[in-house]
């Protein structure tokens, strides 16, 4: 039988210093890819919104 102290829930620290930062850094950059696209998608909106307000001039 395995230990039933829940350490496997903890198990990441137990891995090195560079696969947790390895971690980390993957997390980081799917939070950049996010903000990218929520960021393009509000400009591609206010271009819009410009673009409908210019038409009814």
């Amino acid at each position: 039988m395995g230990p039933v102290n829940g350490s496997r829930i903890r198990s990441w620290a137990r891995l090195p210093l560079s696969v947790r930062s390895i971690r980390t850094s993957i997390q980081e950059l799917t939070m950049a890819d996010l903000a990218f696209v929520v960021t393009t998608i509000a400009v591609f909106a206010l271009v819009a919104l410009v673009a409908k307000g210019v038409t009814k001039l």
